[in-house]
């Protein structure tokens, strides 16, 4: 399943929701190059001032994982 922009942001603001602070999101490499195709995802990441391959999401670190299409919040 291919996440989009909106589906993310709603899965962030439901765990937020539900008492829980998010500090991780967890992508599958092929579900983070097509975020990545979205400007709306795009736009907002950003990278790691001291390591380059660090990257955030709306100030959540964002975590590639070998599985192809995989999302969760942590």
């Amino acid at each position: 399943m291919n996440y989009s922009v909106k589906e993310i942001n709603k899965k962030i603001d439901t765990f937020k929701q539900s008492g829980n602070e998010p500090k991780e999101l967890i992508v599958g490499y092929k579900t983070y190059a097509h975020l990545m195709s979205e400007d709306k995802f795009a736009d907002k990441i950003s990278k790691d001032q001291i390591d380059p391959m660090i990257r955030y999401y709306k100030g959540l670190k964002v975590k590639i994982v070998t599985e192809k299409k995989y999302f969760e919040v942590k």
